[in-house]
């Protein structure tokens, strides 16, 4: 069959959405078997352990799924993901007290307005690059840091591995620069097509998302543009 000369972003957005259907069918069973075996209980270490590679590896697919479904939504025109406005502080702070991919340190800039649009999908694109931190760096630990700039709010996440190569900071956020991103040190790929997984989620909220930093000091930063805190209604 040959390949067509033009793919509609309509009919691929649509065909992306069936797999990703099709695809959290058979990772849902997996996952309720394998929390059966596990409640039943298994009665060797190498079992055990297995068992719990499967688990995991089950989360990274829904993971995977999950971006798949950000991007199905960019290809037919909608949200990617519905994200509420709030305090971007607010949603990051609790980054060090819960079960991130790297060890985290959150700084947030004192008396910074930081009400930003689509803050939650903060969260989303953060525990991302955290993802991307444990893969490209052998010491895992990441910095999130959080401040006011031009009547944007931004999060930079910095950490002690490769920066993006200059030649690939533009492209890095594009469909047709995951490619070129795959198999090098300085390409900071993230799995399945993450950084425009990101660049896609941002969009839908009106932000944007750069590469920047040195060797040793690799730093992604995220812009959302600020919003006006909403006011409780007068009693």
């Amino acid at each position: 069959m040959r390949k067509p000369d033009v793919i509609n972003a309509d009919q691929m957005g649509d065909v992306l959405g069936l797999l990703v259907h099709d695809f959290r069918n058979p990772a849902a069973t997996i996952t309720a078997n394998a929390d059966f075996l596990q409640e039943v209980g298994l009665v060797d270490t190498d079992s055990v352990e297995a068992l719990q590679d499967v688990k995991l590896a089950v989360g990274e697919l829904r993971r995977g799924l999950d971006m798949l479904a950000w991007i199905s939504h960019w290809f037919t025109g909608r949200v990617p993901l519905e994200a509420a406005n709030g305090d971007a502080g607010v949603f990051l702070e609790r980054l060090e007290r819960a079960d991130t991919p790297v060890p985290v340190t959150v700084e947030i800039a004192a008396g910074d307005q930081l009400y930003a649009q689509g803050a939650q999908v903060a969260v989303e694109v953060v525990e991302l690059l955290l993802h991307n931190t444990r893969a490209h760096v052998a010491d895992p630990h990441a910095t999130v840091r959080l401040y006011q700039q031009s009547g944007r709010v931004v999060i930079e996440v910095q950490d002690a591995g490769e920066a993006i190569a200059p030649e690939l900071r533009q492209l890095a956020f594009t469909l047709e620069g995951q490619n070129a991103l795959k198999g090098r040190v300085d390409g900071r790929y993230s799995r399945f097509a993450g950084l425009f997984a990101a660049a896609v989620v941002l969009d839908g909220v009106g932000g944007t998302i750069e590469a920047d930093g040195e060797r040793g000091a690799a730093v992604f930063r995220v812009f959302l543009p600020q919003a006006r805190p909403t006011r409780p209604p007068s009693p």
